[in-house]
């Protein structure tokens, strides 16, 4: 943006303290960050693995098929492993058009590309963090504490939810972005916003995305309106254009995240969110009871971990989970708030009260009792757990405890200095340490199950079949693992077709007992032509043929089953992947091809009849006959047929997606556009002058708090 010249501010920081983004300041935080790396996930590290949670029911399957069709040459929009198939660029774990996902999985082992990309934000994440505290004008001392605390006290015991930390990572660079702009009025820096936002938004759970912009949406008007110091005075003459510019960043953040959010606009309302509250859909899981708030001051309490795991913690509180209600933020942090509140350490900086406000507000909410409220307002009723809202009160905690750390060693030697911050880091990097092996429901193994995929003997049994295999089994999603199509499924926003009780196999599911006369008549109709089980079936009850009993070096692991076998079973009388609906003798049809977005059957009949795919019918599908386009039809309510006269044909189902083609479109637009902006911006910046306003001066530099209360 344009502006008249004046004259330079004086540097915030004191002559001891490095200016913004010299190399030995950056060089000591990213030092430091992948250390933490190193301390915290050194199994990773070394080629180990998670296991537990939802790694093997819905990250891991996902990921795994995801990574082969990539490293097959092909772009999958559709996951055939899951059920009846669902929209993998919709689905809302993938991240299919996630940057570092897209590269990750593409040209490194699955086990491998989840380890990075887990490491790769839990150091973006500190570095953010500390880089956001020194724009604010405050020290390393206070930077390093502000990202440790930040990074491993909200984080490392929800390292189960990949979601969290890759979306976390984002929102510190969000806010260095807006102050980064206040100061400089740089259009580089609300066009690196956008970025930002849409990196929250492209891995596809965007829960925190809409707690980063929720949060945005409070600090950015209270900065420019209400949070008086050195940069917001300097900001008055241009308030109006401020909000404009960052504005259109939040619009753009939108468009250019069009490609992620349209698919899954269109899964959702084909999906068992459609209508809030329906089925499996719970808001208010994942809230922390008030009870459950000691965790903070006394997190001993609480452990073992059995004793609140899935259960409601406080009278009439309904059901939650340590992992969503985990709120902590260290010792060392809660002692340096209460020290600094006392002596004023923080208080005088406006900056820091806004950021107070803002997590005291988001601390109200994670209890859940305002969820009758927002339930009615967009975005609020359709993201579960208002837990999750605790990451704003840990980064306001973080923050403001780097500051007062800062005040508390302000006036001692450099010896002591040193001395004492490392002590309170390393203390507290015990602390999270410990607090993170108690409070979560994934462990680090040296040989995780996923690294044993080439291994597996039921691969090899189901890839020998000759025809697409599905399976019936427990564990849902697990078994896809080892290449074949598995259902029940397990997903949190999924087609609506898998949670309606009229379409599913009829409850309870025959894990245990054997199946009922209805189950197996479903079993067959859905094309389920295994049986995978935890226990001999009883061959006088269910129509099956022993194929296989045995250790599996993939599904036995993931199942915490190393002293019993697995029983792996042939269905008699399904009709498995392709059938006709009224079978005659002289009827063929064999799959030639089944890809991920592309199936070809060649198939023929004496007469004129229905050929089924048991495959779920979603929109984006289309069917072509002997290459005409040709009506679809659903088939019991979920699956694929095509009507097809006598004689021979080839059937080729093909997936493209409508939202996800305009939704490409707007996003290949808009970064086009936010290309050309920034191109002209840094090569020909007087085209963006306006008349008679002269030429743009130095960027301000980091307002400290010593400048803010000069002027009140």
């Amino acid at each position: 943006m344009s502006r008249s010249p004046q004259k330079k501010a004086e540097p915030a920081h004191s002559a001891e303290t490095k200016p913004l983004g010299t190399p030995l300041f950056v060089g000591i935080i990213l030092i430091m960050a992948i250390a933490l790396t190193w301390v915290f996930w050194s199994g990773l590290w070394s080629g180990g693995g998670l296991i537990g949670g939802d790694l093997y029911t819905y990250f891991f399957p996902q990921k795994t098929f995801f990574a082969e069709r990539l490293q097959a040459g092909e772009f999958p929009l559709w996951n055939s492993y899951i059920g009846h198939g669902v929209p993998l660029v919709a689905e809302s774990q993938t991240g299919a058009f996630y940057p570092f996902n897209y590269f990750a999985y593409r040209f490194l082992p699955v086990n491998t590309a989840y380890n990075f990309v887990q490491i790769l934000h839990y150091i973006l994440a500190f570095v953010f963090t500390a880089l956001y505290v020194r724009r604010l004008g405050y020290s390393l001392v206070a930077a390093l504490f502000a990202g440790l605390v930040y990074t491993y006290g909200w984080f490392p015991s929800r390292i189960c939810l990949e979601w969290a930390i890759i979306g976390g990572a984002w929102l510190p660079l969000t806010l260095w972005c807006v102050e980064s702009f206040f100061q400089t009025r740089y259009w580089r820096f609300p066009i690196l916003l956008c970025f930002a936002l849409s990196m929250q938004i492209l891995p596809g759970h965007f829960n925190l995305a809409f707690i980063t912009q929720l949060m945005l949406l409070v600090y950015i008007p209270a900065r420019i309106w209400f949070s008086r110091d050195v940069t917001t005075e300097a900001l008055k003459p241009y308030r109006r254009r401020t909000i404009i510019l960052l504005l259109l960043a939040f619009i753009s953040t939108y468009a250019l995240s069009a490609v992620q959010l349209a698919p899954t606009w269109e899964l959702k309302q084909h999906s068992q969110r459609a209508e809030v509250g329906e089925r499996s859909h719970h808001p208010g899981y994942g809230h922390i009871p008030v009870w459950y708030m000691t965790q903070i001051v006394a997190p001993w309490a609480w452990y073992p971990y059995e004793v609140n795991l899935d259960a409601g913690l406080a009278p009439g509180s309904e059901a939650t989970n340590q992992v969503e209600a985990h709120l902590y933020f260290g010792i060392a942090a809660v002692l340096l708030l209460v020290y600094g509140t006392w002596r004023g350490a923080w208080t005088s900086d406006r900056r820091l009260v806004l950021l107070a406000i803002i997590g005291f507000l988001a601390l109200l909410y994670t209890p859940g009792w305002f969820l009758p409220i927002t339930k009615h307002l967009p975005g609020f009723s359709f993201f579960t757990g208002p837990g999750r809202y605790g990451i704003l009160t840990t980064f306001a905690v973080a923050v403001i405890a780097g500051v007062c750390l800062e005040r508390l060693v302000a006036n001692w030697k450099p010896a002591i200095q040193v001395t004492i911050v490392a002590a309170i880091c390393l203390f507290t990097t015990a602390d999270f340490w410990v607090v993170s092996r108690y409070v979560t429901y994934a462990t680090i193994i040296s040989n995780p199950p996923i690294n044993n995929v080439d291994k597996s003997t039921l691969r090899k049994i189901a890839s020998e079949y000759g025809k697409p295999v599905r399976l019936f089994a427990p564990g849902a999603n697990l078994p896809t693992l080892i290449g074949v199509a598995s259902t029940p499924v397990y997903l949190g926003i999924g087609p609506e077709q898998y949670f309606d009780p009229a379409l599913t196999i009829p409850e309870p599911l025959p894990f245990k007992e054997p199946a009922t006369p209805e189950q197996i008549e479903w079993l067959r109709k859905a094309g389920v032509t295994h049986i995978l089980s935890q226990h001999p079936l009883d061959l006088n009850r269910w129509p099956v043929k022993p194929v296989w009993s045995d250790f599996d070096a993939v599904i036995n692991p993931a199942w915490g089953r190393f002293d019993e076998p697995l029983y792996f079973y042939e269905l008699t009388g399904s009709r498995g992947r392709v059938a006709w609906a009224h079978p005659m003798a002289d009827q063929t049809a064999d799959l030639k091809q089944y890809r991920a977005n592309e199936i070809v059957i060649e198939a023929e009949t004496p007469e004129e009849d229905t050929l089924i795919l048991t495959d779920l019918l979603y929109p984006g599908w289309s069917v072509y006959v002997d290459g005409q386009p040709a009506e679809a039809e659903l088939v019991d309510g979920m699956y694929r047929g095509v009507k097809l006269s006598a004689g021979k044909h080839e059937v080729v189902w093909a997936y493209q997606s409508g939202w996800f083609l305009i939704g490409a479109i707007i996003s290949c637009i808009t970064l086009l556009v936010i290309l050309t902006i920034a191109h002209f911006r840094f090569w020909h910046p007087f085209l963006f002058r306006m008349k008679n306003q002269g030429r743009q001066f130095p960027p301000v530099e980091p307002a400290s708090a010593e400048d803010v209360t000069k002027t009140k």
